[in-house]
């Protein structure tokens, strides 16, 4: 075996990236966090990457042959992965460097957390609680203050036509069962122009690629019919707005759909509010049973004794890594409301954001200082335990 590690000299972290841009700006936050020599390493998967990860394999079968060939030692202290697809990859590295490499996965590896290092999740994916998870209220953000500055001297004069206080509304768009309507959007942009209207500023909105046409369509025609300053602007690259509506507006409107951009919202520490989105169909329903039972799990007040009996069958299973809970937004805006991160788009919230990245960072130290956490080794999976940290005030 090649373990490939030289120990001594800054601390050497793999940030394994893969198609979703919102995922990779989470395992580069981490990465940042940590500090040394960060190596972003895109990876791109075959049709092997739908192997379930429930059995605990690894390998590097999954990936092309370049983003193969580019993992090789040294072997990192840290490997940063997100969500399923990197974690056959991210333990084979652990295994090649003998066990001395950590491993970090974020979001929902779909897999037991005892296999990997630690577990930086959000509410929504319901992972099973352990010593080595620590759940968040919000996702991981790469908008910290150095980066909002940033794009506030980038975006300062572009914007300087649209008077201050700046609504902002961002728009994401459908994630089954989850849709956001046009109506919806309609309302959100006229609660913001009257509140522009009576402060004297402006709204401007940004669509995503997610964005449906006909939303996208709406409130432009909206904005551009307003009688004060508005506008749906337009970008990409270096050119995207985004990052400099989120730093010099002064309170924020984002679609419920998505828990990156809520997320990013939020750590910005200006009032945001939510557009809510709808589910609807067959797969509505479904997730309608799975919460009932999630909740049920859980020991929640209201629970029928079948309900109990179903959940608590389905929870050990989750518990065992033999399973898993839908994701479901509707506990992630649950932890934001109890938390008073964001309100809805007529009654704001701002809330103090909570330190995720620093508190994954700390915890990833100690584990290579030789402190406790998860077995990391594939170990049979440890007894229930009260999650990690990282609460928001």
């Amino acid at each position: 075996m090649d373990t490939g590690t030289s120990p001594g000299g800054p601390l050497r972290v793999w940030a394994l990236l893969g198609p979703r841009t919102g995922d990779n700006n989470q395992v580069l936050a981490l990465a940042a966090a940590l500090g040394g020599r960060v190596e972003p390493i895109p990876l791109r998967q075959n049709p092997l990457r739908l192997l379930p990860n429930r059995f605990g394999w690894s390998g590097l079968a999954s990936l092309d042959a370049a983003s193969r060939a580019r993992l090789v030692p040294p072997w990192p202290d840290v490997v940063i992965t997100v969500g399923r697809r990197a974690v056959p990859a991210a333990r084979w590295i652990r295994a090649r460097s003998g066990g001395r490499t950590r491993i970090v996965g974020i979001g929902r590896p779909r897999c037991h957390p005892a296999l990997l290092d630690l577990v930086v999740t959000t509410p929504q994916y319901g992972v099973p609680p352990g010593p080595e998870v620590i759940e968040a209220p919000v996702s991981l953000s790469a908008m910290g203050p150095a980066r909002l500055a940033e794009a506030g001297e980038l975006w300062r004069e572009r914007l300087r036509p649209f008077p201050e206080p700046r609504l902002a509304l961002l728009l994401g768009g459908n994630s089954p069962p989850w849709r956001l309507r046009p109506e919806d959007a309609e309302a959100a942009c006229r609660v913001l122009l009257a509140r522009a209207a009576a402060g004297g500023g402006s709204v401007l909105a940004v669509a995503s690629r997610r964005t449906p046409e006909a939303v996208e369509r709406r409130v432009r025609a909206i904005l551009a019919g307003a009688e004060g300053p508005a506008a749906l602007l337009t970008g990409s690259g270096e050119g995207n707005p985004y990052p400099g509506l989120l730093a010099l507006s002064a309170e924020i409107a984002v679609t419920a759909d998505s828990a990156a951009m809520i997320s990013e919202a939020v750590a910005t520490g200006k009032p945001v509010g939510l557009v809510p989105v709808r589910a609807g169909g067959v797969g509505a329903a479904l997730l309608r049973v799975m919460r009932t039972l999630r909740r049920a799990d859980a020991g929640e007040d209201g629970a029928s004794l079948p309900a109990r009996l179903a959940g608590r069958a389905w929870g050990a299973l989750v518990r065992r890594g033999l399973a898993g809970w839908p994701r479901d937004l509707w506990f992630f805006w649950r932890e934001i409301d109890h938390h008073g991160l964001a309100g809805t788009v007529e009654a704001p919230r701002r809330g103090i954001p909570p330190d995720i990245a620093g508190e994954a960072a700390a915890r990833v130290r100690r584990l290579l200082a030789g402190g406790a956490a998860g077995s990391g080794r594939g170990s049979a999976p440890p007894s229930p335990a009260r999650r990690g940290g990282c609460a928001a005030p």
